[in-house]
C-alpha cells in the first residue's frame, strides 16, 4: 500500500512538472514574459531545489527502479537528469517569481476551482484579444515612420538653406535700399540747396534785393518713397500760399528756378526751351534773361521765343520759313556778336563784351516771326 502511495504522488508530481513544462514552453513561443525574482534568491532556491532533486534520486535508486516516464506518457519531464530541455526547465522554474500571484492562485485548488480560475484568464485573454483587433494597429507604422522621419530631415535641411538664403537676401537688399536711400537724400539736398539760390537769383532787383524763397519738403523723411514731394515758392514780399495760388508769371520763374536746379545736379550740354515766357510780363522776362547769360558759360540754351527781349540778348538768332521755290523749309541764322555797334549805343557807348566760349546761349524764335523779320 506504501508504494502504491508513494507512486501514484509521484505520478501525481511528475504530471504536475509536465505541465510546468508545457507552461514555459508556451511561455517562449508566445514570446510571454514571466517575473523573474532576484538572483541571490534564484542561487539559494536553485542549492535548495538541487538538494531535494538529489534525495528524490536516491529515493528512486534505492526502491523505485521503474521509469516514471512510462507512466505519464510524456516526452520530457524532470526525472530526466541528463535531458538538457529539462534542466533548463528545472533553471527557468526556480527563476520565476510568483510573490505578484494572487493569494488563491498559490494554494492548491480543486478540479473546479481551477477550471473556473483557467476560464476567467481565459475570457481576459479573449477580451484582450478583441480589443487589440478593434484597434486595427497598423503594422506598417514603423516603416512608414521611418520615411517621414526622413523626409522631416530633409525638410529641415531645406529650411535651414532657405533662411540662409533669405537672409543673403535680406541683407542685400538693405544694402541696396541704403544706396539707394543715400543717392537720393544726396540729390534732394543738393536740388533744396540750389534751388533756394537759383530762386533767390532771378527774384532779386534793386526794390528787393534779398529776392523769394523756394524749398522742397518730403512728406516722410524717413522713407522717401512712401510719400510725396512738396514744391512751395514765395515771390518777394508776399506771403507763404499754396502754388495753385500763385500767378501764371509766378509758376513759370518758380518752375525755371526748379529745372535749372535739378540741371545743377547732373548737367547736361544745353538746354532747349519752348516758349517757357509765354506767361512772364518784361520784368521776369528780363529776369530770366539776365540768369540765362550769367549760366552761358556753364551750358548752351536754345530758347524758342516770341519776345524782343530775348532777341536782344542773345548771341545767335535762328529763324525758320518756307521756301516757296522748293516747297520746302529753310533755315536762317543771324549772329549777334558782329553788331557791337548797336550793343554800344545801348550800353551808353561802352563796347558789349562778348563771352569767348562758343557754347554761349543761344535764342531762337518762331518761323512766322523769323519771316516777318526777314
Amino acid at each position: 500500500r506504501v508504494s502504491k502511495a508513494i507512486n501514484t504522488e509521484e505520478s501525481a508530481l511528475e504530471r504536475l512538472r509536465g505541465k510546468l513544462h508545457e507552461t514555459l514552453q508556451k511561455a517562449r513561443v508566445e514570446e510571454v514574459e514571466l517575473s523573474m525574482a532576484g538572483e541571490s534568491e534564484t542561487a539559494e532556491e536553485g542549492t535548495s531545489q538541487k538538494d531535494d532533486e538529489a534525495e528524490e534520486s536516491s529515493e528512486e535508486q534505492e526502491g523505485f527502479s521503474q521509469p516514471l516516464s512510462q507512466q505519464s506518457g510524456l516526452t520530457t519531464h524532470f526525472s530526466q537528469k541528463d535531458d538538457a530541455r529539462v534542466v533548463k526547465d528545472r533553471k527557468d522554474a526556480n527563476k520565476v517569481d510568483f510573490t505578484n500571484l494572487r493569494p488563491e492562485l498559490k494554494s492548491r485548488s480543486s478540479d473546479r476551482a481551477e477550471k473556473k480560475i483557467r476560464q476567467d484568464f481565459e475570457d481576459q485573454i479573449s477580451k484582450l484579444a478583441a480589443d487589440v483587433e478593434a484597434m486595427s494597429p497598423n503594422m506598417k507604422a514603423s516603416e512608414a515612420f521611418d520615411n517621414i522621419n526622413e523626409r522631416l530631415k530633409e525638410s529641415i535641411a531645406d529650411f535651414d538653406q532657405a533662411k540662409a538664403n533669405a537672409r543673403k537676401a535680406t541683407a542685400a537688399y538693405q544694402k541696396v535700399k541704403n544706396t539707394r536711400a543715400k543717392r537720393f537724400n544726396d540729390a534732394f539736398q543738393h536740388i533744396d540747396g540750389a534751388l533756394k539760390t537759383i530762386y533767390t537769383d532771378m527774384t532779386k532787383s534793386s526794390k528787393h534785393p534779398l529776392g523769394g524763397n523756394a524749398y522742397l519738403s518730403l512728406d516722410d523723411a524717413e522713407e522717401p518713397y512712401r510719400g510725396g514731394m512738396k514744391f512751395n515758392a514765395m515771390p518777394p514780399m508776399k506771403r507763404f500760399r499754396d502754388m495753385e495760388q500763385l500767378s501764371g508769371g509766378e509758376k513759370t520763374v518758380a518752375a525755371l528756378a526748379l529745372l535749372f536746379a535739378i540741371h545743377s545736379f547732373r548737367p547736361a550740354p544745353f538746354f532747349v526751351m519752348d516758349e517757357v515766357d509765354a506767361a512772364l510780363d518784361n520784368v521776369n522776362v528780363l529776369k530770366v534773361c539776365n540768369y540765362i547769360r550769367q549760366r552761358s558759360g556753364d551750358f548752351q540754351c536754345i530758347v524758342i521765343s516770341l519776345k524782343d527781349m530775348f532777341y536782344e540778348r542773345s548771341h545767335s538768332l535762328i529763324g525758320i520759313c518756307r521756301d516757296v521755290g522748293t516747297n520746302s523749309s529753310r533755315t536762317m541764322t543771324l549772329d549777334l556778336t558782329k553788331f557791337d555797334k548797336n550793343e554800344g549805343k545801348e550800353k551808353g557807348g561802352q563796347k558789349r563784351k562778348r563771352p569767348s566760349d562758343p557754347e554761349g546761349s543761344r535764342k531762337t524764335r518762331s518761323s512766322s516771326d523769323s519771316a516777318t523779320k526777314q
